[in-house]
């Protein structure tokens, strides 16, 4: 890795209970990435929400995922091939397993949009004056649902967006979006670069990338311009 990569990541701030005025000032003009804590306290999702009560209330309903991931050498740029049905309650299985890469379901499943899984909108709360309160139109929600170990590809979204963690702890890399050009994105929004094991000969450039680190826990919400 670079000199550049090997200094110590760049900071993302963590502010508790931050003000709409302040986040959409310092944060959301400036396109500066903050951990904000507090947005999440009123969620029923917080306490209902686990591996076992899903399991029980929807544990029967079908749903699309990625599977075979590990097989796979970047399998996001992959999605299409490797879309299955499962039973909800097979993905929530591989919880009490090994980390794995292998199943994932991610958010262009639309699942929060299904009959079956609306009922999931009602233990949300859009944090008041970030967003539109109104949280059931399409695409204002989405959801990812996947045991320790599930790792993305290295990708840029095309919307801001507030990261919420219900459960679980995610490690997230991040890079200034004027970097992008610098990332290899070979198709659609992801890169080709694999994030822990970068290979410089094939793709010289990403060693000019500064990545930030950050980790995100039960009830943080990570603001992602």
């Amino acid at each position: 890795m670079s000199r550049r990569q090997a200094l110590p990541s760049p900071r993302v701030e963590r502010r508790s209970r931050l003000a709409p005025a302040e986040f959409f000032t310092d944060y959301y003009r400036r396109n500066r990435p903050v951990v904000i804590e507090g947005l999440m306290e009123d969620w029923p999702a917080r306490t209902r929400w686990t591996p076992a009560w899903m399991a029980e209330r929807f544990g029967d309903e079908t749903v699309e995922v990625m599977a075979g991931r590990d097989a796979q050498e970047l399998p996001d740029l992959h999605a299409d091939r490797l879309r299955r049905d499962v039973p909800l309650r097979e993905l929530l299985a591989r919880f009490d397993g090994a980390p794995a890469n292998d199943m994932y379901l991610v958010a262009r499943n639309s699942l929060l949009l299904r009959d079956a899984f609306r009922p999931l909108l009602e233990d949300l709360r859009a944090p008041e004056g970030y967003i539109h309160p109104d949280l059931h139109g399409p695409d204002r929600v989405h959801l990812w649902l996947g045991p320790a170990g599930t790792l993305s590809n290295l990708h840029h979204d095309h919307l801001n967006v507030l990261f919420c963690q219900v459960w679980g702890r995610k490690q997230v890399w991040l890079a200034p979006s004027w970097e992008t050009p610098w990332m290899s994105n070979v198709r659609g929004f992801y890169s080709a670069v694999d994030v822990l094991a970068p290979d410089l000969e094939r793709f010289p450039d990403f060693a000019r990338v500064a990545l930030h680190t950050v980790e995100v826990g039960p009830g943080d919400t990570l603001f992602i311009p």
